[in-house]
């Protein structure tokens, strides 16, 4: 019965066309907007291995992502580290590319570098290794 749906279209206008083609949703050129966890800032929350110190990352690390936070369509995942400072871990797509860092903290001199297995990303930022999967990035 989907081909009887444009006519009916047609008769209510525009809007009755939009997102479904029942105008009971909207049209989004890129697909609906994604989900936010409740009470946060983030699309998805998660625990990701995370080591300090030069340690492998045996230790698990609260983390949050705000998918497409910028104009780019860039993502940005926040680990919460053992003392409760935040790190910032930038992306484009699944690709890491950089991390925030302060002359405080002594950041600001780190060396940043990840390596890739399969769909998981480890980071080395300094004396910190983080492990963050593709779909906790992108969604899926």
């Amino acid at each position: 019965m989907k081909h009887l749906i444009a006519p009916v279209c047609l008769l209510g206008g525009l809007a009755a066309c939009s997102g479904s083609g029942y105008g009971d949703e909207p049209a989004y050129a890129d697909g609906p907007p994604d989900a936010m966890v409740p009470d946060t800032d983030y699309n998805a929350t998660t625990e990701i291995p995370c080591g300090f110190g030069g340690a492998a990352p045996r230790q698990r690390c609260p983390a949050g992502v705000k998918r497409n936070w910028d104009e780019d369509g860039k993502h940005l995942v926040e680990i919460t580290k053992p003392d409760g400072l935040k790190r910032a871990i930038y992306f484009s797509g699944t690709m890491p590319y950089g991390s925030d860092s302060a002359e405080a903290d002594g950041s600001a001199g780190w060396t940043f570098n990840s390596t890739r297995s399969g769909d998981r990303v480890t980071i080395n930022f300094g004396p910190e290794t983080y492990v963050i999967v593709d779909a906790f990035v992108e969604g899926g």
